[in-house]
Order: C-alpha cells, then sequence, then structure tokens
C-alpha cells in the first residue's frame, strides 16, 4: 500500500507543477486590474503589485510555486542522479528565493527600500539566476540521453531566453528609467515557469519506478 500511495503521488507531480505554473502566470497576468486599474503592469513589477495586495493571490501564488519546487526537487533528486549535486542546490535556491520574497515584502512604489524590502529583492534575484542556471546545467548533462534530447533542448532555450530577460530587466531598472520593467519581468517570469514545467514533466516521465521490495503490498 505504501509503494502504491508513492506512485500515486509521483503521478500527479507533473500535473501539480503545471496547475501552480498556470495559477501562477494568472496571478501576475490578472491580479494586477484587481488591485488597482490605473496602474499600469507594464511599469510597475509583480512584486509591487504583490506589496499594495499583501496576502492576495501573488504573493500566495509565489510561495506556492516555491513549496512544489520543494517537492518536485526532493523527487528528482531520489530518483534521477543527473539532478543531483549543483543542479539540486540552484534548484533550492530557487524554491528558497521564492519562498523568502513570498514572505517579506518589498515597499510599494518607492525608491527607498527598507530592510525587509531589500531582503526582498535579493532573494528575487537569486531565485531568477539560479532556476535557469539549473536549467543549462540540466540541459548539458540530458543531452547526452537521446531519450531526453527534446527536453534539454527546451531547458536550454526557456534558461537563455530567461537569461536574456534577466539581462534586459536589469538594463530597464538602471539605465532604462524602469520604464517597461514590468513587461521584461513578466517575460522573464514566464519562461521561468514554464521552464519549472517542462522539468517537472521530465521528472514524471522518466524517473525509473522503485524496486519492488518483498512484503511491500502487505505492508
Amino acid at each position: 500500500m505504501i509503494d502504491r500511495g508513492r506512485h500515486f503521488a509521483h503521478r500527479l507531480l507533473a500535473p501539480a507543477v503545471w496547475s501552480t505554473v498556470v495559477l501562477a502566470a494568472s496571478a501576475a497576468l490578472w491580479a494586477p486590474s484587481d488591485t488597482d486599474p490605473e496602474l499600469s503592469p507594464s511599469s510597475l513589477t509583480v512584486s509591487d503589485f504583490a506589496a499594495l495586495d499583501r496576502g492576495g493571490p501573488i504573493e500566495t501564488t509565489m510561495f506556492l510555486l516555491g513549496a512544489v519546487s520543494f517537492v518536485l526537487l526532493w523527487v528528482a533528486r531520489r530518483r534521477l542522479p543527473s539532478v543531483r549535486g549543483l543542479p539540486s542546490v540552484l534548484l533550492a535556491f530557487w524554491a528558497l528565493g521564492l519562498a523568502v520574497a513570498a514572505v517579506v515584502p518589498t515597499d510599494p512604489l518607492t525608491t527607498d527600500l527598507s530592510t525587509p524590502a531589500y531582503v526582498h529583492r535579493y532573494a528575487s534575484v537569486l531565485a531568477f539566476a539560479a532556476l535557469p542556471a539549473a536549467g543549462l546545467l540540466l540541459a548539458r548533462r540530458l543531452s547526452a540521453d537521446p531519450r531526453a534530447a527534446r527536453t534539454a533542448l527546451g531547458l536550454r532555450l526557456l534558461s537563455w531566453a530567461a537569461l536574456s530577460g534577466a539581462v534586459a530587466m536589469a538594463y530597464v531598472a538602471g539605465p532604462g528609467g524602469r520604464e517597461f520593467i514590468g513587461f521584461a519581468e513578466r517575460l522573464l517570469l514566464g519562461c521561468e515557469v514554464v521552464l519549472l514545467g517542462v522539468l517537472g514533466r521530465y521528472v514524471q516521465r522518466h524517473t525509473p519506478p522503485a524496486p519492488d521490495r518483498p512484503g511491500a503490498a502487505t505492508s
């Protein structure tokens, strides 16, 4: 019974990841209009809207995405040798950064940041940088496996797109005067959450089943 329960949970892994991805994308795209229709999603970040709506859908889905990422990491490390080592550390940074950024808010609509706002900022930067780095490393490791060729290509393309979005966001936040910073951030987040979904699907499809143990069915 225990093994059957684990197998059932394993089958639900990818649907759970993708459901959370959809929730996160929906919150990033549509929650701002509920906060204040006069505020522009193209010029304000997701964190700005989250700070204006504490405990709302954005923070909730950020924390949920971090929690699901920890579950995905736990399953992947047990079943896939390619995830162990540095990729698992980077994925842990992504999940932890999301959770911290969800719990510790930034300061809404101001350039004079408080200490919690700096914690939020650097936790977000850590998460945004760690996931595409993990994606590139995993793509390199998986490219040698013919079964994972498409996954490796998807991880590589999404990781480079996310890193390009991070560079664009850094420019917009500085010399660009924050114009279209919200648009750049949403593109970055879109690439990263889809990357996570692709990884979740790979983990579900290609992890070997746990070996049967004597007497497991009756335990």
